[in-house]
């Protein structure tokens, strides 16, 4: 062998002096490593043998792999992915429970509120100064019974139990055989 001298006697070319990148082997150099637990030298074919190219190629069988990913090309296995199904999962399904409680607390808050306006409106029925309720007709009424409403052309109608004589009340009307009267205003 020519090339530089190494101490004790022995001739060769340094490693250091070696260039960095040399074309790639081809598949019949021999590949010098420990296979099987064994020292040989071994074709660069078999080497390689069932290895995954870099770039496409295909595999089959199991994989494996333990790591949690910290960058979004990393590989995750099917533990990691079923966790973080259910965490999306459960928050989906807290979300939808909180959201089933808020239109429950809205729907008793809206009945509530009905509720307290029907009792407020059903304590001024016919009281002085309260509310008067309206007929199936919407005729006014007061005390339970229709005093006045509107016709179908926009006329105005009093309902009321007119008496038939004269009640004896300054200005009050009743009916006398026939003729409206009102009875003596003085």
């Amino acid at each position: 062998m020519s090339g530089s001298s190494v101490s004790g006697g022995l001739s060769g070319t340094a490693l250091s002096s070696l260039p960095l990148y040399v074309e790639p082997p081809s598949p019949t150099d021999q590949i010098f490593g420990i296979f099987n637990g064994v020292a040989q030298f071994v074709p660069q074919s078999q080497v390689w043998a069932g290895a995954v190219p870099t770039v496409g190629g295909s595999i089959s069988g199991a994989v494996s792999w333990e790591g949690t990913p910290s960058s979004a090309s990393h590989l995750v296995n099917k533990l990691y992915v079923d966790q973080q199904v259910a965490s999306v999962t459960g928050a989906v399904s807290d979300s939808a429970a909180l959201a089933v409680a808020a239109r429950a607390d809205a729907q008793n808050a809206a009945l509530a509120s009905a509720n307290s306006a029907t009792t407020a409106i059903n304590a001024q029925k016919d009281n002085a100064g309260g509310v008067a309720a309206l007929s199936a007709s919407n005729n006014l009424m007061l005390n339970s019974k229709e005093v006045m409403g509107v016709d179908a052309n926009g006329n105005l109608i009093i309902v009321l139990p007119i008496p038939t004589s004269d009640p004896g009340v300054k200005g009050a009307c009743y009916w006398n055989g026939g003729i409206l009267t009102l009875s003596s205003v003085s």
